[in-house]
């Protein structure tokens, strides 16, 4: 059975597929910008991103085009909202564009419906070998990284100098991350807290997890959540928003990363929050020059971990293969093209090319590979979320947030997600 996310978005597709059948392609992704000239080609890429992004972006797209004048790229872009809805969209209408990013939460679904192109025979052997593995589904190279990322924990040192609180230090733990948060409460004034609320999301409780000595919170394309862990997490979570040392409930949930009105930390009202190393220049653009960095807390183990930061695939049915390969690769690999985009989609996973940009860095480029080396240091292994666990991801954290707002217990959510769990499993059959 598919998802209800797929069934919505293929039913509603379905209509624009019958009107466009005469007359169209049953897959437009590739088309010849020029019937009469082969040698003519047009490629379609489509991304999300920040408009700085879009710029760099744009930028590499230029030369590529210069350096191959045969060749004309449409470019699609937008934000992360709303993406997944039309690539889902023109993939049930048979009109997927030949390159797109993709991300871990949605490889499996797309590859598992055989709506990506295999890269076997493609030379990657300038790529991270670790990252690459990644982007395998069911033995099949799907997908290549488009940078290596992490996440970990971004500060405002400014306000912790500001207010005496110290500054988080390499290889500290669980216990002196809450020890942190309890004494902070005294020194930092009434709608100020060290935090957010880390139990509002599943990065974090993965990060607790593994500093447990748990395991990831995925096995084998199942889910691996931890009672005991789990109880214990909600539990602390629970301690601190009854006492004031996070903020309630509303606040949290109304957070909007990087939004200037909305994001806590950009506003000023948490001193620390979880993100990924290739976010930190544009938090940075928010609150220059007043970043710090670290990895998430250990205990028994460490608790963060290395991703890519998401990848580049290009769809089943496209009629360019080889000239859409080529400009992943060239992305990729190419020294000038990697000077361009610099660090923008995390830092370089061809080494060739980090050694060529790395001159270039700004001191914010270099903040964001800090984190990465500070958590590479015992980085545990990443796993994805398994394909056809979209539906049960959203559901998670609906059930998640009923707790943090006190309508149900960390003991029946744990029931709850359980349940969920099991329910996909069964949908998947």
């Amino acid at each position: 059975m598919k998802t209800k996310r797929w069934l919505t978005v293929i039913l509603a597709a379905a209509l624009t597929v019958s009107l466009a059948a005469c007359g169209k392609n049953e897959n437009a992704a590739g088309e010849a910008g020029d019937a009469g000239n082969k040698q003519d080609i047009k490629l379609r890429v489509m991304w999300w991103g920040s408009q700085t992004r879009h710029d760099a972006t744009l930028k590499a797209i230029k030369l590529y085009e210069e350096q191959n004048p045969n060749v004309k790229i449409v470019s699609e872009y937008s934000g992360w909202d709303g993406y997944w809805d039309k690539l889902a969209t023109l993939s049930a209408a048979r009109n997927m564009p030949d390159i797109f990013q993709m991300d871990a939460s949605y490889l499996g679904d797309y590859a598992t419906r055989s709506q990506l192109l295999d890269w076997s025979g493609a030379d990657v052997s300038k790529l991270d070998a670790n990252l690459l593995e990644t982007g395998t589904v069911e033995g099949k190279q799907v997908a290549l990284p488009a940078g290596r990322n992490s996440y970990g924990i971004v500060y405002n040192k400014a306000l912790f100098a500001q207010y005496g609180i110290e500054e988080p230090k390499e290889g500290w733990s669980w216990d002196d991350f809450f020890e942190m948060a309890r004494n902070a409460r005294a020194k930092l004034p009434d709608g100020m807290y060290l935090s957010r609320d880390f139990s509002a999301g599943e990065l974090e409780y993965r990060a607790y997890q593994h500093a447990k000595g748990k395991g990831p919170f995925y096995i084998d394309n199942k889910l691996n959540l931890d009672k005991d862990t789990w109880l214990e997490w909600s539990a602390i979570w629970s301690e601190f928003r009854k006492d004031g040392i996070v903020a309630p409930a509303e606040q949290t949930i109304s957070d909007v990363e990087l939004d200037t009105q909305f994001d806590s930390l950009a506003k000023g009202t948490v001193l620390m929050k979880g993100t990924h190393s290739s976010q930190i220049a544009a938090y940075d653009s928010l609150l220059p020059g007043k970043l710090g960095v670290a990895a998430f807390p250990s205990d028994a183990e460490a608790g963060g971990w290395l991703k890519p930061t998401f990848y580049w695939s290009i769809a089943a049915g496209t009629k360019q293969a080889e000239e859409a390969k080529k400009f992943v690769l060239w992305l990729l690999n190419d020294p000038e093209a990697g000077k361009i985009l610099k660090t923008e989609r995390g830092t370089p996973v061809s080494d060739e090319v980090m050694a060529a940009i790395e001159a270039d860095l700004t001191d914010v480029d270099k903040l964001g590979q800090q984190m990465l080396e500070k958590i590479a240091k015992n980085a545990q292994p990443f796993t994805a979320q398994p394909p056809g666990y979209n539906d049960f991801g959203r559901d998670m954290n609906n059930t998640i947030q009923s707790v943090i707002f006190n309508k149900t217990t960390p003991e029946k959510a744990y029931e709850t997600i359980q349940k969920l769990a099991a329910d996909t499993e069964a949908s998947l059959k």
